[in-house]
């Protein structure tokens, strides 16, 4: 929106480093204003940024601030919410079936190894899904998932990790896209990594 200014008066600036010009404003913006020096109205036509402006004192009196004064607090507060809901992933370990780590195939179930996922502001919902014992590489497999609203992982492809060989990989993806998460507003990019250990 532009508000053109058509009376020949007095306006004041006063710059965020305190300095003060007498003007003529020509045009408002929300991005700038456009102004003549007030001794100088035959002059060039200046520009100043919104946010280069503390407030205008206008002829009528009318004063309008464009830097208003924070609650430091609660700005401080509510960029400690938006950091944590940014920062928050979950994680799941745990072994791939009673009695059953030793056998041949199985993912490795040791506390402190296991499978895990990262998804900022959402939950898994139920467990995550396990990849099925007849893989045929030790190592990690990184699956970048992306999630839609509904919590559905729409897309899933192989991003990282030390396993090479396809098929220990197609078994890590076939996994990844059972995953299921909580509701969300958007499309969500994440991350699930399975941990394979063969015995």
């Amino acid at each position: 929106m532009v508000i053109t200014i058509g009376a020949f008066a007095q306006d004041l600036i006063v710059t965020k480093d305190a300095k003060k010009i007498d003007a003529k404003i020509l045009e408002v913006s929300t991005s700038e204003i456009r102004y003549k020096e007030l001794d100088n109205l035959d002059g060039p036509i200046f520009v100043l940024r919104v946010d280069e402006i503390n407030c205008i004192i206008y002829a009528n009196g009318k004063v309008v601030l464009y830097n208003k004064p924070v609650d430091e607090a609660a700005e401080r507060a509510k960029q400690a919410v938006a950091l944590a809901k940014a920062n928050q992933i979950g994680s799941l370990f745990g072994s791939y079936g009673s009695g059953e780590a030793g056998q041949k195939g199985n993912p490795l179930g040791r506390p402190g190894y296991g499978n895990s996922w990262s998804m900022a502001g959402r939950s898994i919902k139920g467990t995550l899904p396990q990849p099925s014992n007849d893989f045929r590489q030790e190592g990690s497999v990184t699956v970048q998932i992306r999630v839609n609203a509904a919590g559905k992982v729409v897309e899933a492809k192989v991003i990282g990790g030390s396993v090479t060989d396809e098929y220990t990989q197609k078994v890590a993806l076939d996994a990844a896209k059972k995953a299921k998460f909580t509701e969300g507003e958007h499309d969500q990019i994440g991350t699930i990594t399975y941990i394979f250990k063969l015995n």
